[in-house]
């Protein structure tokens, strides 16, 4: 690449010029998705800086230069880690609360891709990033080789630009032209004080925590659920947007029809309601910490002071009035200290589920599989001890492709049935190349994962069997669009009538279709209202 600008004049004629558009490209880059428009304008910022490299004495220059470089590549680094932090999760990326989602990317990337393709990527891109800066360091250099009444004129014009634009800055706001700005200096500064709230914030969420520690062993006996199977199914990515964007609702208003219909059908009712998920297009743990703590629970950083704390998980509540209590969580591929605060009695990660058959990409195993697993390994267990488990079904994940279909229940043994189907359909490096394609696979993984519960609950449930389903969060801004709520819905069913009685005062609606009416709770009201329908003796334990 050296070998581009090897003379001194080509450098000045042509490095130089293309040094300023590609630092010019940087500064106009928004940090979120925008309208083309958004990226024309002159940052004033940017003709500082080309003032300071010109103006600066032989013995700073090169310092300057290299200075000058720097800035425009962490400038650029921070907006794309930005730009992606705001596609995959809805928000901005905040220091304090997001060093661990590049490792939680990575994770995702190797498992959807393969570790070999994501390493290839990765090194490509970081490969344009270094190039990226050479030129633009050797550019300025060719700035600085100008000659002197060239670099003199220069100078001028770029002061002349910086004041101008200020002034025009000071302007009234009606009479400001839109295309001038510090927006670069602004965002920069606005993140400095998302930091700055975000430590605050976490340290009364600290102080909380501590107010809050309390026991489990208050002699609950969750009332109309004593001796009840009681399980809490987080669909991943099943949020609000299925009900209200067409494209979704022609497909999934049919299928939860068609569950009330086969519940109505096995004996059972179901109850329909909103909850608002503390993420959005990822960190489903988040969603599950915030459901069974009764706190929001809205990034990482409180999660691990979530699960260093003494807070009273609802999973621990329900230990100590006597359930046994599991977790079925085909994603957990390794060590997870973590699952301790929750109080399971058992775990089952991708180890632990006797899964034999191939994965679908990210996807460890089919959501039938982990039902099947559930039933064999706890339900038909026989006994005494009532279960209370924590399942999370994956089918949903991105990249959503592929989809298995609905099998019978007695064909799925060990899983190696599901072979057949591990590389049906295009693989997501071609899916992902067409945003329509993607919304179709989403929205066929959601209607697979509500037709394999409704056979679910058709083939094993029985009377004192109850489920709690609900949506971790929304998918990702491409598939719910910018204008989406954090909104998911719950859906409660049971056979007993007594259980669906409990929770009246809710005004959820009637059957698998919360409605535009139906009340929205943040998730972190769930576990209190929980508690408060089904649990008697001492309240106080919260």
């Amino acid at each position: 690449m050296i070998a581009l600008l090897p003379h001194r004049t080509l450098r000045a004629r042509v490095g130089a010029p293309l040094a300023i558009a590609l630092a010019y490209a940087v500064f106009a880059l928004p940090a979120a998705p925008a309208a083309p428009t958004a990226y024309i304008g002159l940052p004033i910022e940017l003709a500082l800086l080309v003032l300071a490299v010109l103006i600066m004495p032989a013995p700073l220059a090169r310092a300057t230069r290299l200075g000058a470089t720097l800035a425009v590549g962490l400038l650029l680094l921070f907006k794309l880690v930005d730009l992606a932090t705001r596609l995959a999760i809805g928000r901005s990326f905040n220091p304090a609360l997001d060093a661990a989602l590049p490792g939680f990317g990575w994770n995702v990337l190797s498992r959807a891709l393969g570790p070999g393709v994501a390493a290839l990527l990765l090194a490509a891109i970081a490969l344009l990033f270094f190039g990226l800066l050479w030129l633009i360091a050797a550019g300025l250099r060719g700035l600085q080789d100008w000659p002197r009444s060239r670099r003199r004129a220069a100078a001028i014009a770029s002061a002349g630009l910086a004041v101008a634009g200020t002034l025009l800055l000071l302007a009234p706001a009606a009479a400001r032209p839109p295309l001038v700005g510090i927006d670069n200096s602004r965002l920069l500064l606005a993140r400095v004080t998302e930091t700055q709230r975000a430590l605050r914030d976490l340290a009364v969420f600290r102080a909380r925590l501590a107010r809050g520690s309390a026991t489990a062993d208050d002699g609950a006996d969750f009332g109309p659920l004593a001796g009840k199977d009681v399980l809490f199914v987080f669909v991943e990515s099943y949020g609000r947007t299925v009900f209200e964007r067409p494209r979704y609702a022609d497909t999934i208003g049919p299928r939860l029809a068609a569950f009330e219909r086969r519940l109505a059908d096995a004996g059972f009712g179901a109850r329909s309601g909103w909850l608002t998920s503390p993420t959005v297009g990822g960190q489903s743990w988040l969603a599950h910490g915030t459901l069974f703590s009764g706190l929001w629970v809205d990034n990482q950083a409180r999660y691990e002071q979530l699960v260093a704390s003494e807070r009273v998980s609802l999973n621990r509540r329900f230990r100590a009035a006597g359930w046994r209590t599991v977790a079925v969580m085909p994603a957990i591929t390794r060590a997870w200290p973590e699952g301790e605060w929750f109080g399971y009695d058992r775990v089952y990660g991708v180890d632990d589920l006797g899964y034999e058959g191939r994965p679908f990409n990210w996807v460890t195993m089919p959501d039938q599989y982990t039902l099947a697993a559930l039933q064999r390994r706890e339900l038909a267990r026989g006994d005494d001890d009532p279960v209370m488990a924590e399942v999370a079904l994956i089918s949903s994940h991105a990249p959503w492709t592929p989809i298995p279909p609905l099998l019978d229940w007695s064909a799925v043994g060990d899983g190696q049935v599901f072979d057949a189907y591990a590389d049906a359909g295009d693989p997501p490096s071609v899916v992902w190349q067409d945003n329509e394609r993607v919304r179709a696979q989403y929205r066929k993984a959601i209607d697979y994962a509500l037709a394999t519960l409704a056979s679910f609950v058709e083939t094993y449930g029985h009377e004192d069997l109850v489920l709690v389903i609900l949506g971790d969060h929304q998918p990702a801004p491409l598939v719910t669009g910018d204008a989406a709520t954090r909104d998911v819905p719950v859906h409660l069913i049971a056979a007993d009538a007594d259980v669906l009685s409990a929770i009246d005062g809710w005004q959820w609606a009637r059957g698998m279709r919360p409605t535009a009416t139906t009340p929205v709770w943040r998730m972190d009201a769930f576990r209190d209202r929980f508690l408060d329908a089904f649990e008697s003796g001492d309240r106080t334990a919260r």
